[in-house]
């Protein structure tokens, strides 16, 4: 080997090991901070000496032997060994062969995608100065977020319409079991209570709409009547003397079959008391509305309030029938009601005959500027003829509902009433 040869060799060597570097210096910094400095401080001329040394090499498939095949030479100089287990080695060789096949695979699609220009030379990024592999890290980041995010809206609104069915299912539950339990207790109240009459019930078949306006227009009439007895009646049930906070219930027997209820309420309203006698009024023709208002003679609602319902509770049943009306006096207006109603069921069982006559007086007078106090008395008088004689627990239970109810009704309105003058103020 002469002079010449001897340095061309030198030289190829030292290429070679000007690349290792380069490459080591490459791919170490760009997984840390100091990549950039470490790449802007080689020279232009440097970079391009590899790109063209790698791209040389690469094309020479002399230049590089894999450790796959170092180690497939040495598997089949053990296969020649004597005595030794071949099916292992037979086993690691063709393992070894078919690693060799799938890298040699991989190097010539890398190089066909090369060539078609699907994928870029990072050398060449490198010498031109741009910042595409960065550029396309971030898309890749910004596209996983946006399909995270999506995927995110989807699950929220597929959990969003499972809740809705849930709760739609959850109301459907609470009604049947609500149902269940009124028909349970209607059977057990059948079984208790054996001296009902659970016959035709005559109170359910209709009168006719001419019955009814009869009814109605006898309560309006006695209106006036009721009116002028204000004074008197909560004079006699001591009302009169009562300006603070204040609720009784009494109960007293008339007769085998008829019990008198008297109501008594006091309360008072951090509000002008016209404004609370006017929404009172308002509410008291309203609440009740219903189908069988529509036949009621519209000269009779234009002078009072009139209403013809039926209204069905968890434990009664009954039909309404009363008329109201308003008066206005110096520092007070009084509201009375006159109705005339059928118990249909109690306890979950038709009955007949039961009827109970109201009479109801609501003053609501000036205490100071302001300020209304309301002063209420409802008498309820039940009469109850068909019941089998040594029935006066039930008519007590009856009583009891009636009072209960009464009150709940009024402390209901009363409730509606403050929070419109809540909204109003």
């Amino acid at each position: 080997m002469n002079t010449d040869e001897l340095n061309a060799l030198e030289a190829t060597l030292a290429f070679f090991d000007t690349c290792d570097d380069v490459v080591t210096e490459f791919s170490s910094g760009h997984s840390s901070d100091e990549s950039s400095h470490s790449v802007h401080n080689m020279s232009a001329e440097t970079i391009t000496d590899v790109a063209v040394g790698l791209l040389t090499n690469s094309s020479n498939p002399r230049g590089h032997v894999s450790a796959a095949a170092e180690e497939i030479v040495r598997v089949k100089a053990k296969l020649e060994v004597p005595g030794r287990n071949r099916s292992r080695d037979l086993q690691k060789l063709e393992l070894l062969q078919l690693r060799v096949e799938a890298e040699a695979l991989q190097q010539r699609v890398e190089e066909l995608q090369f060539l078609n220009g699907d994928i870029e030379n990072p050398l060449t990024a490198l010498i031109t100065g741009t910042s595409s592999w960065s550029q396309r890290s971030d898309e890749i980041r910004r596209g996983a977020w946006q399909g995270m995010a999506k995927r995110q809206k989807k699950l929220r609104k597929e959990a969003e319409s499972e809740n809705e069915q849930l709760r739609g299912l959850v109301e459907s539950q609470l009604k049947t079991v609500k149902t269940l339990k009124r028909l349970f207790y209607k059977q057990g109240m059948a079984k208790i209570n054996p001296g009902l009459s659970r016959g035709r019930n005559a109170s359910i078949i209709s009168d006719g709409p001419s019955q009814e306006y009869k009814v109605l227009e006898k309560l309006s009439r006695n209106l006036n009547d009721l009116f002028s007895d204000t004074d008197s009646v909560f004079e006699s049930n001591g009302l009169r003397a009562i300006s603070s906070p204040f609720l009784q219930v009494n109960k007293q027997p008339l007769s085998a079959a008829n019990t008198r209820i008297d109501l008594l309420k006091c309360d008072v309203l951090p509000f002008e008391y016209r404004t609370v006698a006017k929404i009172f009024a308002d509410k008291m023709a309203s609440n009740f509305e219903s189908e069988e208002d529509k036949h009621i003679p519209s000269n009779l609602k234009e002078n009072v309030v009139a209403r013809a319902t039926t209204l069905e509770l968890e434990q009664l049943k009954i039909q309404f029938r009363f008329t109201g009306y308003k008066y206005a006096e110096v520092k007070r207006e009084v509201i009375v009601l006159s109705g005339q109603n059928k118990l249909l069921e109690a306890f979950g069982v038709a009955v007949d005959g039961i009827r109970y006559q109201e009479k109801s007086w609501c003053i609501l007078s000036e205490m100071s500027p302001g300020v209304c106090l309301i002063q209420l008395c409802i008498s309820v008088t039940l009469e109850a003829k068909p019941l089998v004689d040594g029935r006066r627990g039930f008519v007590n239970k009856l009583c009891e509902l009636l009072a209960g109810f009464k009150q709940d009704m009024f402390d209901s309105v009363q409730q509606e009433v403050e929070r419109d003058l809540l909204r109003a103020s």
